[in-house]
C-alpha cells in the first residue's frame, strides 16, 4: 500500500471504500492520525513505537490532507474516526458475524450510543459497552476485567474512544489478549457523537479544515492548550519538510524502545509473511526494531534487506487478502506467479508433470522444493474463503 510521509508519520493512501473492503477480508488495527497525533509523535517515543504496530493509518484531518498537497504528496480523502465508524457499521449491517463492543466515553454515554446504533442497523450489532474509570490504564486488575468482558461478549470488533494517545497505547498493549477481536478502531470522541452527547461540526466547516476551531468553541477549557499551543508548531515543521530541513526526532535513534513483548501482536503484514514461511520470526523482530529506529514501513525494510522481492510483499499486503472476494478465480499458478513465488518455467514444468505424477499443482510445487507448505496453505486459505463478513475465528 502506498503511503504519504508527513513529518515522521506514514499515512496510507487509501479511500474509505477500500479501507472497509480490506477490513472485511482481514481486519486489523486502525489509527486515525491528525495534527495532534503528529505533534505528539515528535516527542513521545512510546507513542511513536506504538504507532508502528497499527495496520492502517488513515488521515483524520483536513489540515493533514492540505499539508500533503503542500508537500507534493497525495491522500485520497480525509477519513476521520467519526466518519469511519458510522460508515463501518452501515457497511456491515447485514453481516451477522460483525459484532461490536464500545469501550470509552463518560459513564452512561456508551449505552446511549449502543441503543442508537442498533436502532439504525436494525439488529443487536453493538453487543456490549463499557466506560472505564479515570486512570484505569494503570490498573492491571481493571484492564483484565475489561479484557474478560470484551471476550465474553463475543464481539469481533472493538471501537475504542479513550482519547489519544491513551487509546492507541491501550489497544496495542492488550490486543493479543482479545481473543475474538479481528478489527480495532481507535475512534476518539466518536462514541460521544453517536450518543448525541457532543455536536459534530457542520460538513462545510470540516471540509474547510476548520473542525478544530469548531471543537475549540465547544470545549475551550479542555482543548485550548492542544490547538493554540501544542499543535501550533505544526505549520513550521511542514515548512521545514518542504524545504528539506526537517530531521527525524532525536528520540527515534537514541531513546530506548519499548520491549516487543509489551506491544501485543505483530503488524498484520508481518504476521502474514511469517505464517506463510516467507520470513522467520527473528527476521520479523529485526525488521520491527529497524522500523521504530528508521521510521519505515515494514514492507520497505523486508525488501531492503533482500529477504523478499517487493512484488511478493505488495501481493501479500494488497492482493492476497482480497482473493476471497474475487468473483473470478484463476489457477493457483497464476497467483503464485503474480506474487513472484514461481516463475514461468517452474509453472510449465509442474503443468507438464502433473498428468503423470497425479498430484495437485501446489503439492507438486512443494515436493520440488519451490514452495513451502506453509506458503501453499496460506494461499489455499484465502482462495477458499467465501465470506465478506468479519468472522470470530
Amino acid at each position: 500500500m502506498k503511503t504519504t510521509k508527513i513529518l515522521n508519520v506514514s499515512i496510507d493512501e487509501i479511500s474509505l471504500g477500500e479501507l472497509l473492503e480490506q477490513l472485511g477480508s482481514r481486519g486489523g488495527v486502525v489509527f486515525t492520525p491528525n495534527v495532534d497525533h503528529v505533534m505528539k509523535l515528535q516527542k513521545d517515543r512510546e507513542f511513536y513505537d506504538i504507532y508502528q504496530y497499527s495496520d492502517y493509518r488513515v488521515c483524520d484531518s483536513k489540515v493533514l490532507y492540505y499539508a500533503a498537497q503542500v508537500l507534493g504528496q497525495s491522500i485520497p480523502e480525509k477519513i476521520s474516526g467519526s466518519d469511519l465508524f458510522p460508515a463501518f457499521y452501515h457497511y456491515f449491517r447485514n453481516c451477522e458475524n460483525t459484532r461490536i463492543f464500545l469501550l470509552g466515553a463518560a459513564e452512561g454515554v456508551a449505552p446511549k450510543a449502543q441503543q442508537k446504533i442498533n436502532q439504525l442497523v436494525g439488529r443487536e450489532m453493538v453487543v456490549d459497552c463499557y466506560s472505564p474509570p479515570f486512570g484505569f490504564e494503570h490498573d492491571k486488575a481493571e484492564c483484565q476485567r475489561i479484557i474478560d468482558r470484551v471476550n465474553r461478549s463475543e464481539a469481533t470488533v472493538l471501537a475504542v474512544g479513550l482519547g489519544s494517545p491513551k487509546q492507541e497505547k491501550w489497544i496495542i498493549r492488550h490486543r493479543k489478549y482479545l481473543t475474538r477481536i479481528k478489527t480495532i478502531l481507535a475512534v476518539g470522541a466518536t462514541i460521544d457523537f453517536e450518543a448525541g452527547e457532543k455536536p459534530r461540526s457542520p460538513k462545510w466547516i470540516s471540509e474547510a479544515g476548520l473542525e478544530w476551531l469548531f471543537r475549540l468553541s465547544i470545549e475551550p477549557g479542555r482543548l485550548w492548550r492542544r490547538y493554540l499551543f501544542d499543535d501550533l508548531p505544526f505549520v513550521w515543521l511542514i515548512l521545514q519538510q518542504k524545504l528539506n530541513w526537517y530531521a527525524v526526532p532525536y528520540f527515534s535513534q537514541n531513546s530506548p524502545r519499548i520491549p516487543s513483548d509489551r506491544l501485543g501482536r505483530k503488524p498484520l503484514l508481518g504476521n502474514l509473511l511469517e505464517e506463510a514461511g516467507l520470513i522467520t520470526s527473528k527476521q520479523l523482530d529485526l525488521a520491527l526494531v529497524t522500523q521504530a529506529q528508521a521510521d519505515m514501513r515494514l514492507g520497505e525494510i523486508v525488501a531492503g534487506q533482500g529477504w523478499l522481492p517487493q512484488e511478493t510483499i505488495d501481493f501479500f499486503a494488497d492482493q492476497l487478502p482480497q482473493l476471497s472476494k474475487n468473483t473470478q478465480t484463476y489457477p493457483l499458478g497464476h497467483y503464485l506467479k503474480a506474487a513472484k513465488l514461481l516463475n514461468e518455467a517452474q509453472i510449465n514444468t509442474i503443468l507438464t508433470e502433473q498428468p503423470h505424477r497425479k498430484l495437485k499443482f501446489g503439492e507438486l510445487a512443494v515436493q520440488k522444493g519451490w514452495l513451502k507448505s506453509e506458503t501453499l496453505e496460506t494461499f489455499l486459505h484465502y482462495l477458499k474463503r467465501d465470506s465478506d463478513c468479519l468472522v470470530a475465528s
